[in-house]
């Protein structure tokens, strides 16, 4: 014990000093009268206390402490622990609980934690609890190392070490400053399985042509064992092959070729026979979906009088193998080719080019509603091009299948004036063709205004300036599946004509070619088409994703995929472009059941687009039933790295020996103030009342 005053212990007794001078030679008189001498010596000892407590004064002591430092229990609830032949989930949940039991009789602390794929501390005794998706047994190492400097004795973990979530042990980084014993449960004889890994298929392939499918395929086994793998798609058998698997944990490779003859979303379907004494079978088969495109476009051109705007068409059109295009030119009352074949054929595109004209204008109006149907029914998009001899009566007709009307306007339009192609580009083809954001744009030529249309909320991608007004010169919209587009100017071989500049060279497929190409892909075909390795997956697992672009973009090298569940962001990786396959590939894991969505963002100039999505439906975890043994080599380094000792399941026993109370012997601090002190408070209002009654005895009152 020390004591300590807030002053100086001289100004103390200099003060009690002056003050007993004072009082003596004030009453030293009287002091000699017995009445009065008990009375001023009582008044000489409350002046000095309170004197005393004027100057603050303080307590220090040291109080020794004892504490019992409690055993932090980790214990493996994963679907796995329950398949163990030895020990069975109810032996196991029998041998935890008289493990906790024994402790406790030993009055040994503990604190108990359960883990799967995150950690609790529910563990109810005698309850089975086996059922957790997923083994983070990473997570169970960082939680132990970030409360390494809490006061306990060390840490046991009760696991088979199957970790299929989240980082692996990392033995080298192991810097604890505790043990951390281990009981491994399970034998170290892999259970037998079989189960298809992936399946390695292009997201996408055009209609008739080959295809290969790799599925790869797992064994834990005998050696030899003759698996057969089976191929349907659509529920139709498309082969099957039989291979002899080596055994061991091997990864085997086994080959389909695909030949679709029909488009649109195809499922294929992979099964492997289940083995004697598999546990896990629904890993046995997995499904797996590729787009399908047509292999040849069906095009209609319909020219309602020759013009430089149809030689600029052919020029863009007739060049690509993928379309075969028929053409309807109106010449002397009468079309180049028969309209029946245009009624009796279904195309992806309709352009109207200087169509129609006054010269067929009442014929076409009676076209109108078996066109609409035509074009609703066959999933047609339709492309309006301006010319100098439309009936603008009766192409207005056409433009209200596309919710667009004429426009009057308050000036006169027919003349040339400057164009521009618009912000809204960029943000619709954001990797096709140039960003029309340099020079270029300022040097375009003047173009004819045709007409001016009401855009009622269509995507102006170019328009003109006149007069401080902004009239559309190319738009497009959607109304569904449906996609139409409107140039307003009868001016398309001028833009022919620039392009023969070689600063400017191909201007005019650049503007078009994407134009076109999203015109033709009907029911929202995409430039890139982006995959799952697989469509079910088990909680826990990783799950790959690959794009492969279908026609020449300008798309980044990087991007990010974004995971949802319920519309909540749970989760951002990293994509990449892999040129060696020309494919995207990205990976992220399987941490919750149900479905997952993601969404694919590439960097577009400074902001990020979106090109693709998707989803995977992810099961309630089986991947814990894919390894049910025992890890025993990690566990054991773990433990030996750690200081502590690592048991077999039968051994457990031995545990309860070295788990003894740790105590932890310390010294604690405490401080008295005194004047702060109830006692002190007392003390003062007894010596009030001492001198209130030796005053009124002596008559001082």
């Amino acid at each position: 014990m020390n004591f300590e005053l807030t002053y100086s212990s001289h100004l103390i007794w200099f003060l009690v000093g002056i003050i007993f001078i004072t009082i003596y030679y004030s009453f030293r008189e009287v002091f000699n009268f017995s009445n009065y001498r008990l009375f001023i010596i009582f008044r000489l000892f409350s002046f000095a206390l309170l004197i005393f407590l004027f100057f603050d004064p303080k307590f220090n002591f040291s109080i020794p402490k004892v504490n019992e430092l409690p055993w932090n229990i980790y214990i493996d609830k994963s679907l796995s622990m329950a398949y163990h032949s030895k020990p069975s989930s109810v032996a196991l949940t029998s041998g935890v609980d008289k493990l906790i039991n024994q402790l406790n009789k030993k009055t040994i602390k503990n604190k108990i934690f359960s883990f799967g794929s995150e950690i609790d501390t529910n563990w109810v005794l005698g309850k089975k609890k086996f059922s957790q998706g997923s083994t983070n047994l990473g997570m169970v190492l960082d939680h132990i190392n970030s409360n390494k400097n809490e006061k306990s004795a060390g840490s046991v973990i009760i696991t088979d070490g199957q970790a299929n979530l989240g980082k692996e042990i990392e033995i080298q980084e192991v810097s604890y400053n505790k043990p951390i014993h281990i009981v491994g449960v399970g034998d170290t004889s892999p259970s037998p399985d079989v189960a298809i890994k992936s399946i390695d298929a292009p997201p996408v392939i055009i209609k008739g042509e080959n295809a290969e499918l790799v599925v790869y395929i797992t064994y834990n086994g005998n050696p030899n064992k003759k698996l057969n793998i089976t191929l349907y798609s659509q529920n139709k058998l498309m082969g099957s092959k039989v291979i002899s698997s080596s055994g061991n944990n091997s990864i085997d490779k086994v080959r389909f070729m695909i030949s679709p003859d029909l488009t649109g979303k195809m499922e294929y379907r992979v099964q492997v026979n289940a083995i004697a004494d598999e546990i896990n079978i629904q890993n046995n088969k997995q499904v797996v979906n590729i787009q399908v495109l047509k292999n040849i476009y069906r095009l209609a051109i319909i020219t309602g009088a020759p013009n430089f705007n149809t030689q600029f068409l052919k020029k863009i059109i007739f060049d690509n193998s993928k379309v075969k295009v028929d053409h309807f030119v109106y010449r002397n009352n009468t079309y180049s080719a028969s309209l029946k074949q245009f009624w009796e054929t279904k195309y992806d595109l309709i352009i109207f080019d200087n169509h129609p004209i006054e010269d067929n204008a009442e014929e076409w109006n009676s076209y109108l509603r078996v066109f609409a149907k035509k074009i609703l029914s066959q999933k047609t998009s339709l492309a309006l091009i301006a010319g100098y001899d439309i009936n603008e009566a009766t192409l207005e007709s056409y433009l209200k299948l596309m919710e667009l009307n004429y426009k009057k306007s308050i000036i006169k339009l027919g003349a040339e004036f400057p164009w521009r192609v618009t912000e809204n580009w960029n943000s619709t083809f954001p990797f096709a063709g140039p960003s029309f954001d340099n020079d270029l744009k300022k040097d375009l030529p003047p173009l004819y205004v045709g007409i001016n249309i009401d855009p009622n909320n269509a995507n102006v991608l170019a328009d003109f300036s006149i007069s401080e007004m902004r009239v559309p010169l190319l738009l497009i919209s959607e109304k569904g599946p449906l996609r139409f587009a409107v140039w307003t100017s009868p001016d398309l071989n001028k833009l022919h004509l620039k392009s023969q500049n070689e600063k400017y060279f191909n201007l005019h497929e650049d503007l078009f070619n994407p134009i076109v190409t999203w015109l033709m892909r009907t029911n929202n075909e995409k430039n890139i088409y982006f995959r799952s390795d697989k469509n079910s997956y088990q909680q826990g697992e990783q799950i790959s994703i690959f794009g492969k672009p279908i026609i020449e973009s300008k798309f980044g090298d990087e991007g990010l995929i974004h995971v949802y569940s319920n519309d909540s962001l749970i989760n951002t990786k990293q994509l990449f472009y892999n040129s060696n396959t020309d494919t995207y590939e990205g990976k992220f894991w399987a941490s919750k059941a149900g479905k997952l969505y993601y969404k694919i963002e590439i960097p577009s100039g400074e902001k990020s687009t979106t090109i693709g999505s998707g989803e995977v439906h992810v099961q309630e975890s089986q991947v814990e039933l894919n390894k049910v043994f025992l890890n025993e080599i990690p566990l054991k380094k773990l433990a030996k790295a750690t200081g502590g000792t690592f048991y077999r399941w039968d051994s457990r026993g031995e545990l309860t020996n070295i788990l003894i109370k740790k105590i932890e012997n310390s010294v604690g601090n405490k401080r008295i103030v005194l004047k702060r002190t109830i006692g002190m408070f007392i003390l003062i209002i007894i010596l009030v009342s001492i001198d209130w009654i030796l005053r009124r005895k002596l008559g001082l009152l």
